[in-house]
């Protein structure tokens, strides 16, 4: 089970402490902004930088190219050969984009087609099965889904298609209760279908 909470800039200070908290309850990963990192770090979650940041401590991964974050290839290629000592997960919007991405040799490869990004009702699950899969078969790396996933037939329907986990910001940072959102999602990798 592999869950990345994208806290994007939609919580800080205590609210991203307190999410951070609720990730650590469910072994997800806080991907927090580089103001809230050391904060989040001392609850002992695994946190995340949500883009390259050089000045930052206590992170044990980050995500490059994610949607509000966009970089191109040789960027990427150029922030991955600096990141030495921490985790990497490359977020792609298309197949194509991900196999060129895959060539750098990412920890994860995370699958996450903009037009769903935020979707509540549609996510890249329900809506591109076929690609899920396509992705996971054309990549050496673990592959990761976002974009809308907001219920347990979406982290079903990814890992039956090969995908390791998902990356989720939307639906547990923006809900009422997080913690129900995120117990939801995480107790749907558990389940046996």
């Amino acid at each position: 089970m592999m869950i990345v909470v994208n806290f994007k800039r939609y919580v800080s200070g205590e609210q991203a402490v307190d999410l951070a908290r609720i990730c650590k309850k469910f072994g997800a990963i806080a991907c927090v902004q580089l103001s809230d990192l050391a904060a989040c770090v001392e609850t002992g979650v695994e946190c995340w930088t949500q883009k390259y940041e050089p000045k930052a401590v206590g992170h044990m991964g980050t995500l490059l190219n994610h949607s509000d974050y966009r970089l191109d290839f040789k960027t990427i290629e150029a922030t991955m050969l600096e990141l030495e000592d921490i985790k990497i997960c490359v977020c792609c919007k298309n197949i194509e984009e991900g196999i060129k991405i895959a060539v750098f040799d990412p920890n994860w490869l995370a699958f996450e087609p903009p037009a769903l990004i935020g979707n509540t009702q549609k996510s890249v699950s329900s809506e591109m099965s076929e690609e899920i899969q396509e992705i996971v078969n054309s990549v050496r790396c673990p592959v990761l889904v976002g974009a809308g996933v907001h219920s347990a037939n979406d982290v079903k329907v990814a890992l039956e298609m090969g995908a390791k986990g998902i990356l989720v910001a939307t639906d547990v940072v923006l809900a009422e209760d997080p913690e129900k959102e995120l117990r939801e999602l995480a107790e749907a990798f558990k389940i046996k279908y």
